[in-house]
């Protein structure tokens, strides 16, 4: 008996911390008020829907709730308002994994159109125990092509007795036709104080003492995930002996104390470089992780931000003496900078995570942040004389050689009424100096006398016949590059995304787009620079572009074809197409673009000084 108890205690002792405080009710969740609420008046009414989908961020309690949802349809309450209860014989069967009529799936592991097909043989049958038979399927992105196809019809029509409850962190991949056959509820992060809170009550019981901003430390740390929150503390819990301290959760999760992001952030609004760059070295000679700081830093430069724009501290999750701190910067900070600085830092997550030279990313990212001002929108009334504003710009304001014509989109673009129109940013020069009045004997007239009439000024049209005059660019065709461009920069936008899209359908071929990347849009063709004729002849081969091609149009949702290239084109663009390419990576244009939402028509020179 006495082994039997150690064997016991010994598994209770190693069970995680996160499982053994699961919510085993309504009442005892943490969050996700919106969510209870209408699942618990739907078990009230009897109303209960036959396909659920949960979405949102991992470890915010989507499985958690899918249990308790089980468990309130299967309650053996007799008031329904009451249910889950948690402690009946099914409720306790499914808190403890033992009931047969409640079956959980992992679709990671269970993808093939195989797996569909045995769930909806069983689900004809009854169920053994339980009210209704529970189908959780945890992952649900993850499940393939075919594999969705075959769950429509039973997630359309199910029997009476089945429910089924669809759980996923990527909810941009399920197929748009499973989405309208489930009811959908968007689970939302955990807010700091909530995990605080919690975290607090769970370390009393647990005989855990926690020093003061230990919490909130580990909170800020799990990122809203209140399982990652609960599986820092079981680990601070094991490392540390006696009461846990701010420090040591500093150390063991490479996180940086917040005296050296504030130090950073006093540096930047004070523009002082070298306090800056002291900052970054300070934390890279500590061990500390570069990507963490980073993330704290552009966290806590998106409070000020937020802060300085509404002056409404309800909307960030902070105390009173950090509002007082970033009252202070808030004054100092000017609102473009700020806006620059969270752009510039926010950037950084995947080089700091690739680069090989450590925190040399971070420090330029420092030295542009204080030596490179903030792009500043010129405002414009109209399209003529956005195209004008812009053109007006001298070499040394705007060091690209040519700038793009803009117009809205919403504007039609009309063929010229002339062959050779004067472009709008064509302005006429000055005219030139009129000499001084002379009188008849060939002295100079005194400046105080007006002489009797001024030589007339010539004509516009004068000056402007003395100017070389470009032909405009064909609308269509610009139209045409313009459109190509933007889905080539929707296309890199999202090719990480697509590669990892392509891994569960070909591993092979998401190994050959790592040595790929978009290169060009031309028309209905879709062209991708590798770095080999390998490569080239792999993805090109039927059946691999036939993939690529199926997912490009799901993603984009327009048929492309796929065109693989290993030469890369001239840097210097000479055609309309290789220019506006150039100018849409330019931060005004792209800046025009948005706030307008406008497309370029032309690429016009600037005027000489």
């Amino acid at each position: 008996m006495l082994c039997g108890s150690r064997s016991s205690e010994s598994v209770m002792a190693v069970q995680s911390l996160y499982r053994k405080w699961r919510s085993q009710t309504f009442a005892e969740l943490v969050g996700q008020e919106h969510v209870v609420q209408t699942l618990r008046n739907a078990i009230a009414e009897d109303r209960v829907g036959h396909a659920y989908l949960f979405t949102g961020p991992r470890g915010v309690g989507k499985t958690t709730m899918a249990r308790l949802l089980a468990k309130a349809v299967n309650c053996l309450n007799p008031d329904p308002t009451a249910r889950p209860c948690g402690v009946c014989e099914m409720c306790a069967a499914i808190a403890e994994g033992r009931a047969v009529d409640v079956i959980e799936m992992d679709a990671a592991s269970h993808t093939s159109v195989e797996d569909a097909r045995e769930i909806i043989e069983r689900v004809q049958f009854r169920p053994a125990e339980a009210r209704m038979k529970v189908y959780i399927i945890d992952e649900t992105h993850m499940l393939s092509t075919a594999a969705f196809n075959a769950l429509l019809k039973t997630l359309e029509e199910p029997p009476d007795h089945a429910l089924f409850i669809l759980a996923t962190t990527e909810v941009h991949k399920v197929p748009a036709t499973i989405l309208s056959r489930c009811q959908r509820f968007t689970f939302v992060r955990h807010s700091v104080s909530a995990m605080a809170a919690h975290l607090r009550r769970i370390a009393a019981a647990e005989g855990i003492v926690l020093a003061d901003g230990v919490p909130e430390a580990i909170a800020r740390a799990a990122t809203g995930s209140m399982r990652d929150a609960l599986g820092i503390l079981e680990q601070l819990a094991s490392f540390v002996e006696g009461p846990i301290t701010l420090p040591q959760v500093q150390s063991l999760l490479g996180m940086t104390a917040a005296a050296e992001v504030d130090a950073l952030i006093t540096a930047l609004v004070n523009h002082d470089l070298t306090a800056a760059l002291r900052a970054v070295h300070g934390v890279a000679n500590q061990g500390a992780d570069v990507r963490q700081f980073t993330r704290d830093l552009v966290e806590r430069l998106r409070a000020v931000m937020v802060l300085k724009a509404t002056g409404d501290r309800t909307l960030l999750d902070l105390s009173d003496d950090e509002v007082a701190l970033l009252g202070q910067w808030v004054q100092q900070a000017d609102m473009a900078a700020l806006v620059h600085w969270v752009k510039l830092f926010s950037n950084l997550d995947a080089q700091l995570r690739t680069t090989p030279y450590g925190q040399l990313p971070l420090e330029v990212a420092v030295v542009e942040a204080l030596l490179v001002p903030p792009p500043v929108a010129q405002p414009a009334s109209s399209s003529a004389s956005r195209s004008a504003s812009l053109a007006g710009r001298t070499p040394t304001s705007r060091p690209s050689a040519a700038v793009p014509a803009i117009v809205p989109q919403t504007e039609p673009v009309r063929a010229p009424a002339h062959p050779e129109p004067v472009p709008p940013s064509v302005v006429a020069p000055p005219p030139p100096p009129v000499p001084e009045p002379v009188s008849a004997s060939g002295s100079e007239v005194p400046s105080d006398v007006t002489p009797v009439s001024d030589p007339p000024p010539p004509p516009p049209e004068a000056w402007a016949a003395t100017r070389q005059m470009r032909p405009p660019a064909d609308p269509a065709v610009a139209r045409a590059a313009d459109a190509d461009m933007s889905v080539l920069e929707q296309l890199e936008a999202i090719w990480e995304d697509f590669k990892r899209d392509v891994r569960p359908r070909s591993p092979t071929v998401q190994a050959l787009l790592n040595s790929a990347r978009p290169y060009d849009v031309e028309g209905n063709t879709i062209v991708l620079l590798v770095t080999s004729s390998f490569h080239k002849e792999r993805l090109e081969e039927p059946k691999n572009r036939s993939l690529l091609e199926d997912l490009l149009r799901r993603r984009l949702g327009k048929t492309y074809a796929v065109r693989c290239t290993i030469e890369e084109k001239s840097v210097e663009p000479t055609d309309l197409r290789g220019k506006i390419r150039e100018a849409r990576k330019d931060e005004l244009v792209r800046a025009a673009l948005n706030i307008f939402d406008a497309h370029i028509v032309d690429i016009e020179p600037l005027d000489p000084e």
